[in-house]
């Protein structure tokens, strides 16, 4: 492989690690929170990147304003469900299971019936380019990866130096003591809901100026979001950031090598072979 192939490869597999970080957090968070696999988070995903083509390109809304929009509406989207839906069945892990897949495929269907099946996608946003070592990179990708850093420090500065961060983090060691601390469980659950939600309408929306947007797109998403949790270690943030990362590179370098439609394979036989090595993942500790 040329060098120039090579460094682009890697920056292209980079700003697909910063995208599957962000979608990824927002699973994690609530695996972490509530030991919830929640399967209609690729759903939440794909009608954030709709939210912002409908916004930006339909209305002529501007596009921070659009993101700011999805953001919220999608997050309180993600509050809504859990105040309905999961909160009465919360602590029954087959019934939170089995309303997260029928909502994703209410979701997703529901997706069809409101876009259509005809791919769409988002102008470019940000213009110009960067040339390093005879590779190319878009000022798009640049924001792309920036945003992500962006959102993964205020994630950690959340959780560790807010008053409401550090309830979350005492809700998902014991849950018992937190409430005794006054800390309601209830709000934590809404609460983590509302930024994971927000998350993964994040994630859409900067794939939507990307890549193209389909009803479905957020099968692979939520598949992959999965695939990064098992990865890094169930509930760890850190390891979910190293695990999207490392699924980024390997789908680039997949790409180059094997085609854009063989990229799942060494994907998923990489987590495999890592999980049979090593069963709790990058960061993970034994649950008990």
């Amino acid at each position: 492989m040329a060098l120039d192939v090579f460094i682009q490869t890697i920056l292209n597999g980079l700003t697909i690690g910063a995208i599957y970080a962000l979608l990824a957090l927002g699973l994690t968070l609530l695996f972490g929170i509530m030991d919830i696999l929640f399967f209609a988070h690729g759903a939440l995903y794909m009608f954030g990147a709709y939210s912002a083509y409908y916004l930006v390109v339909s209305f002529g809304v501007n596009y921070v304003v659009a993101a700011a929009v999805t953001l919220a509406g999608i997050g309180l989207l993600g509050a809504v469900i859990e105040k309905v839906l999961i909160r009465p069945v919360r602590g029954e892990v087959m019934a939170v299971f089995f309303i997260a897949i029928s909502l994703n495929w209410f979701l997703e269907n529901s997706g069809f019936a409101l876009f259509g099946i005809k791919p769409k996608r988002i102008p470019p946003i940000f213009h110009g380019k960067v040339e390093f070592l005879g590779a190319t990179l878009t000022w798009e990708r640049i924001v792309v990866v920036l945003i992500s850093l962006a959102a993964v420090a205020a994630l950690h500065l959340f959780l560790t130096r807010t008053r409401w961060g550090l309830g979350m983090r005492a809700f998902s060691e014991d849950p018992e003591t937190a409430e005794l601390q006054g800390i309601s469980n209830d709000f934590v659950c809404t609460l983590g809901f509302f930024i994971g939600s927000g998350l993964a309408a994040l994630a859409g929306l900067l794939v939507a100026s990307l890549f193209i947007v389909t009803p479905t797109m957020g099968e692979h998403a939520v598949l992959t979001g999965i695939l990064i949790i098992a990865l890094g270690g169930l509930g760890s943030i850190p390891g979910a950031l190293i695990a999207a990362l490392i699924l980024g590179f390997i789908e680039s370098f997949g790409a180059s090598v094997l085609g854009a439609d063989y990229t799942w394979g060494p994907m998923f036989m990489f987590c495999v072979i890592f999980l049979i090595i090593r069963p709790t993942g990058i960061m993970g500790i034994e649950r008990s």
